[in-house]
């Protein structure tokens, strides 16, 4: 072995530096040198030194250039940098440091001014990462119409186009967000638990909670207040996080608005204690219209009328049907019933035959006098008079331009019939003064007991009438007799 000192060492470098600016290329290993300093052979390398030692190498390995530090070095670091500043650092274990030379604490650290990562695509440039303040961006250039693609497994899942609109499983985004694939679905978790989604399945949107959360409500805000809630049972509250029923509604006066063509036309709305449905004030000519089966049943019209079986109510309540009938019930039994009879079109009133009430029509708030109408059909007129054995009475006076009576068998005729009996007036008078009332007429006492009837009272009274005919006809005789005495006395004299 040749060894050379260290002050051969400095003649012999001084003499192949001054070789090499003398000469125009050198070789190493080579007779050919293409180049200022050509270093040829298997896998040549060029080692540095520190006090003996050897850091780091530059070496040609296959077809790669390896430049790196030795084995032997276990915290060096490659540096590159220009003007005495280290720019580029590689420590021992790979980790990369552009513009700082600080503790590594990332596989890549840069740092600067809003430093930037530039991508150029045929010297031109695409897309960049920067830090811009406490801003972290990752984008294309203005000029650039390409997207932001995210390719897990080197397959492209996430675009972002030019327009900023970001598309999930679809290049083509039409919004801000465009989530595409069979049933997409968001999941949302809470503590790595799935608590909610929203999810296009078919032509369905589906937003709720998922089978897992049992107990959790769907609830949507405004202005960080609870507006709507729809409960793990499915009932939906307004104004409440405790529905009861299907749909819950709640606040001061709830009202549920009806519009047509953006105008309010109706309403359901909670007054106090009390429920409103109707038409709104602007709607003129709208009716309240409720129907079953898919037929209108009752119609409350613009202006208050309520028809029942008829959308055209001429009176405050109009009921038509092919046997128009209002029933009258307690306790779900049916006790009366005011109908139209569709044969004879009669207007019937009538009671059941339920219990033992009348058929009353009273116009003094049930304190004056009224028509009684009883189970037997019998009609009294008072406070309460119901003589039995009577159909009608009266506790007032009746007045009327005329009355007629049925006709009353043996009309006294019978009394100008040749074999009647005429009572001698004698014998009345013995009557009269024993009995105090004429043959064949009640009583004072028997009238008042009994009442008169006036069919068989004007029977009697006309046998009286014709039977006093025949005594004055009978005296008109004796007076004429009378005359004839009394002219033959007058010429004897």
């Amino acid at each position: 072995m040749v060894q050379i000192l260290n002050h051969e060492k400095i003649v012999l470098l001084a003499a192949f530096i001054t070789n090499i600016a003398q000469a125009q290329n050198v070789g190493i290993g080579t007779d050919m040198p293409a180049s200022k300093l050509t270093i040829n052979g298997t896998d040549p390398d060029i080692g540095l030194m520190n006090n003996g030692l050897a850091h780091s190498f530059i070496k040609a390995l296959g077809f790669n250039l390896n430049i790196g530090t030795a084995s032997d070095n276990p915290t060096g670091k490659l540096v590159l940098g220009t003007k005495d500043n280290n720019h580029f650092n590689i420590d021992h274990l790979g980790r990369v440091s552009i513009g700082t030379n600080s503790n590594f604490d990332a596989s890549f650290k840069l740092n600067g001014t809003s430093p930037i990562f530039g991508f150029l695509h045929e010297e031109v440039q695409k897309g960049f990462i920067r830090l811009a303040g406490d801003n972290f961006k990752l984008g294309t250039y203005p000029f650039n119409s390409g997207k932001i693609v995210f390719s897990p497994k080197n397959v492209d899942k996430i675009w972002i186009d030019e327009d900023g609109l970001m598309g999930i499983g679809t290049a083509t985004p039409v919004s801000e967000l465009t989530i595409n694939g069979t049933n997409p679905y968001i999941q949302i978790q809470n503590g790595a638990s799935n608590k909610g989604f929203l999810q296009a399945v078919g032509n369905n949107l589906k937003l709720g909670t998922n089978s897992t959360n049992t107990t959790g409500s769907l609830i949507m805000q405004t202005k960080l207040l609870d507006r709507m809630t729809i409960d793990e049972n499915g009932q939906v509250g307004i104004g409440t996080t405790n529905p009861s029923s299907i749909l819950t509604i709640n606040s001061t006066d709830p009202i549920l608005q009806l519009r047509s063509d953006d105008v309010d036309k109706g309403f359901l709305q909670l007054v106090g204690a009390d429920i409103k449905l109707g038409t709104n004030i602007n709607n003129d000519y709208g009716r309240t219209i409720f129907r079953n089966n898919g037929t209108d049943r009752m119609v409350i019209n613009y202006d208050g009328k309520v028809g029942i079986g008829t959308m055209f109510p001429f009176q405050t309540l109009s009921l038509n049907a092919t046997t128009p009938s209002l029933g009258l019930s307690i306790g779900e039994s049916l006790y009366g019933s005011i109908s139209v009879d569709n044969t004879s079109k009669d207007l019937v009133i009538e009671k059941s035959t339920l219990g033992s009430g009348k058929i009353i029509i009273n116009a003094s708030g049930g304190t004056g006098w009224g028509v009684h109408m009883t189970e037997d059909n019998y009609f009294h007129y008072g406070g309460g008079l119901n003589p039995a054995g009577y159909p009608f009475s009266s506790q007032s006076r009746i007045l009327a331009p005329d009355f007629v009576a049925l006709a009353v068998n043996s009309w006294p005729d019978y009394v100008f019939a040749n074999d009647y009996k005429l009572r001698p007036l004698a014998e009345v008078k013995k009557f009269i003064e024993k009995n105090k009332h004429l043959p064949n007429i009640p009583s004072a006492a028997q009238i008042e007991k009994e009442g008169i009837q006036l069919g068989d009272m004007s029977k009697r009274l006309m046998e009286k009438v014709e039977e006093l005919t025949l005594y004055i006809l009978q005296q008109q005789e004796q007076i004429d007799e009378l005359k004839k005495l009394v002219q033959s006395q007058k010429k004897n004299d």
